[in-house]
C-alpha cells in the first residue's frame, strides 16, 4: 500500500540514559518537577531505579533498592499534589545495569539487548529471531547463559542505534 501524499513517520522515541525521561507536552507538569528534585538529590545511586508515571501524570511510582536516603525521603514529602508510591526493588537497579551490560558484551551472538526491568526484579533480554528458532525458544537460547540474576527472555531485535 502506498503511503498517503503528506504522510509523516512518527520520529522514533529517543535513547534514554539511566536517570533520563520524557517529558510530555500538556497536562500536569508537577510530576516532571517532581522527577527533576528527584534525579538532582538521587545522582547516579545505583539503588535508584526506573520510575513510573501514571498516564495523567498525577502518580508516581518511585522504585528503590533498600532504605531511601533523608534527602530523596525530604523531596517525596514536598511532592506538590503527585501522588507518590514508594517500591522496594528485589535487585539493586545498578547492579542489573552492570549485569545487562555484561551480558550483551560476553554473549554478543544470543543476546541482542539487555536492561534492567523497571520492576528491579531481573533482566530483560532480547534474543536474535534466528537464534530463538534455532534453540526452540528464547528461554531456551539463554540455557548457557549464566547470571546471577533472574533473566527474561524475549525474541526480538536490538533497536538502531
Amino acid at each position: 500500500m502506498a503511503a498517503r501524499k503528506g504522510a509523516k513517520r512518527a520520529a522514533p522515541a529517543p535513547r534514554l540514559g539511566r536517570g533520563e525521561f520524557v517529558a510530555w507536552p500538556g497536562g500536569p507538569t508537577a510530576v516532571y518537577d517532581l522527577l527533576e528534585r528527584l534525579a538532582a538529590v538521587a545522582g547516579d545511586s545505583p539503588d535508584a531505579g526506573t520510575p513510573g508515571i501514571s498516564l495523567d501524570r498525577t502518580r508516581l511510582v518511585v522504585r528503590w533498592f533498600g532504605a531511601l536516603p533523608d534527602a530523596v525521603q525530604a523531596v517525596l514529602r514536598d511532592a506538590g499534589g503527585v501522588e507518590v508510591t514508594v517500591q522496594q526493588t528485589e535487585y539493586r537497579p545498578g547492579d542489573l545495569a552492570t549485569e545487562a551490560d555484561r551480558l550483551v558484551a560476553e554473549h554478543p551472538a544470543v543476546v541482542a539487548a539487555a536492561s534492567p526491568r523497571p520492576e528491579g526484579d531481573g533482566i530483560e533480554v532480547l534474543v536474535p529471531p534466528a537464534v530463538a528458532g534455532t534453540a526452540g525458544g528464547a528461554a531456551q537460547a539463554l540455557a548457557g547463559v549464566v547470571s546471577a540474576h533472574p533473566l527474561f527472555a524475549e525474541v526480538g531485535e536490538a533497536p538502531p542505534g
